[in-house]
């Protein structure tokens, strides 16, 4: 399954528009959309406005794939998940966006491994294919925290009036 996501804040009817029409000329994949408060309403796959979080996460963790618009929620979402990632940016012509900055986020994460971006609706095909059987985007997370910084925590839990660590100013420090 494909989820479809346009984010909470804006409509992004291009988007939904370019999916529910591959969806119409793809009638095995199955896609599921959160299409917010834009004016077009899919014909040819499930949709709803809003889902609550809980919702929402259990419908991304059924799908293959996740299709959204280009902000960084988005790419952390896929990378939460290890989900692939289609991503549109908004464009600020189309009124979809205050500023093309969509277009700069999608420019910085096109060669993250698992992120497959398509610049225009007509591109969304391609990228699609590309990600069905391509990687899913790499988990960003780790289960600790950096070992330096670990013994910074460690330190201060312990005596905070213990010298810093050498080689490292404290902040305030001279």
């Amino acid at each position: 399954m494909i989820i479809v996501t346009t984010g909470t804040m804006l409509p992004f009817d291009r988007l939904v528009r370019a999916m529910d029409e591959w969806v119409a000329h793809h009638p095995h994949e199955q896609a599921f959309a959160q299409i917010g408060n834009g004016a077009y309403e899919p014909r040819h796959m499930e949709w709803v406005r809003f889902l609550a979080p809980s919702e929402f996460t259990r419908q991304v963790k059924r799908s293959a794939l996740i299709v959204a618009h280009a902000g960084t929620g988005s790419f952390f979402l896929a990378a939460e998940t290890c989900k692939p990632l289609v991503m549109l940016p908004r464009l600020a012509a189309n009124g979809e966006h205050t500023t093309d900055h969509q277009v700069h986020t999608a420019r910085w994460l096109c060669d993250k491994p698992g992120v497959y971006i398509a610049m225009t609706e007509r591109e969304l095909p391609v990228a699609i294919a590309k990600a069905r059987v391509g990687d899913p985007v790499a988990s960003q997370r780790t289960a600790y925290a950096p070992e330096e910084f670990l013994q910074r925590i460690r330190r201060c839990l312990v005596d905070p009036e213990l010298p810093p660590i050498p080689g490292k100013a404290r902040k305030g420090s001279r």
